[in-house]
């Protein structure tokens, strides 16, 4: 127990957790900072959109710096400058202050790439989806306590619980960033070649890189299966992001909630998500199907956006539809990016996953940005009919792949000694 609550692995999952922790502090603030400046929905938008274009940006850069100076130290540097980046928000006296601190919290973004680049380091090839779907777990959770704290804050701090949950998020991100220097090991065994051969193909990744530089990743994109596989990244990302980032205006518009509200909303929709990739998405995919996940998944969100737009004065109705929206999108992640791992050789598995992500974050910019103009626009419900049109895209693409490519025969299943079964 000791051996393991010390382990590497274990401390970047706590790392990450705890990163996560301050990250999900600012979700629940951030739409009533923005009233504080005069802003609106579309400016929320923005915001969310400017965070997802700058982690996309910078996320490959930190990729490659953790292979030229180690993980640890790319980690620390991530966790610290988000630390920075909340300051920065605490301190912030106008709206240009907060897109200047949204913009560096997006290039620090990059520490989940590392924590996973970090853990396949760790872990050998058999263990390796358990340690990925332990990072989702990760970060469930700290999407479920971060805006619980941001709520506990506001219950107690009144009109100082914005800056006060800024600097709590600081504060969260420079305790990660001590935890990883004194804690974490150094990075010599990730150039051990023993080591390397053993868990991670560097060979696989050199030829990933040189398909990159000669611009033969438009293969991945040839014919409409590929194509309209990846564009379900953008789909369902965009859906995910909007409602997520439209989800504490339309509840402030609506049910006139304010921060501590929406904080105990989200937390609920963290404990719906981490519970889904700890002990759902993994049986629904060996039971149905990729394919057939994918489709249960976007119908619960389907479910959910009825639900906000035909009942939203009903609390128990609205309680029930932000995690039915939320974790069923949460699902399309492993789903989709499994089956761009299935569909691709062994060799280019990297560069097609590093494809998927770039259209992923694709979407997660269009999705707030979109969602903020329709609701500036047309109301609170307009993003939901908007995120049902997307989601109502990825089913049609499920139904049409379900009905190209037939669902191999399930394996007999072993009788049970005591029932018969």
């Amino acid at each position: 127990m000791v051996k393991g609550f010390m382990s590497p692995a274990f401390v970047l999952l706590l790392c990450l957790f705890i990163d996560l922790v301050g990250f999900g502090i600012i979700l629940p603030i951030l739409p009533f900072i923005v009233q504080s400046f005069g802003g609106g929905e579309m400016t929320g938008g923005l915001l969310f959109g400017i965070y997802a274009g700058m982690a996309a940006l910078s996320g490959p850069l930190w990729g490659r710096l953790s292979d030229r100076i180690g993980r640890k130290r790319a980690l620390m540097m991530t966790l610290f400058g988000a630390g920075i980046s909340y300051v920065v928000l605490g301190l912030a006296h106008s709206l240009l202050m907060v897109f200047i601190a949204r913009a560096l919290s997006g290039a620090m973004a990059g520490n989940v790439g590392v924590v996973m680049a970090a853990m396949a380091d760790l872990t050998p090839n058999e263990g390796r989806t358990k340690a990925m779907s332990m990072i989702g777990v990760s970060f469930g959770l700290g999407f479920a306590a971060g805006p619980g704290l941001a709520a506990l804050v506001a219950s107690f701090a009144g009109a100082d619980a914005l800056a006060l949950s800024a600097f709590a998020a600081a504060a969260l991100s420079f305790t990660a960033s001590i935890l990883a220097l004194t804690r974490l090991p150094s990075d010599s065994a990730r150039h051990d070649p023993a080591h390397a051969d053993s868990n991670r193909p560097d060979s696989s990744r050199h030829d990933d890189e040189q398909i990159i530089r000669s611009r033969r990743f438009l293969d991945f994109l040839r014919g409409p299966e590929k194509g309209l596989l990846m564009l379900q990244f953008v789909i369902a990302s965009a859906a995910q992001s909007m409602i997520f980032a439209m989800s504490g205006f339309w509840a402030n518009a609506v049910w006139g909630w304010n921060e501590r509200q929406v904080g105990f909303l989200m937390m609920s929709v963290g404990l719906v998500v981490a519970f889904l990739q700890a002990f759902v998405v993994a049986r629904l995919a060996d039971r149905y199907g990729e394919i057939r996940t994918y489709m249960i998944a976007l119908s619960a969100s389907i479910t959910g956006c009825i639900m906000v737009l035909t009942l939203p004065q009903h609390l128990i109705a609205v309680l029930i539809a932000f995690p039915l929206m939320m974790g069923g999108l949460t699902l399309y992640f492993p789903v989709l990016n499994s089956l761009v791992s299935q569909r691709n050789a062994a060799h280019v598995q990297g560069a097609a996953l590093g494809l998927a992500n770039g259209f992923s974050a694709i979407g997660r910019v269009i999705g707030p940005t979109l969602g903020g103009g329709l609701m500036m626009l047309y109301g609170p419900k307009a993003p939901f009919f908007a995120a049902m049109g997307f989601t109502s895209l990825g089913v049609l693409w499920a139904i049409r792949e379900i009905r190209r490519v037939p669902r191999a025969p399930s394996p007999p299943r072993r009788r049970s000694r005591k029932t018969g079964l």
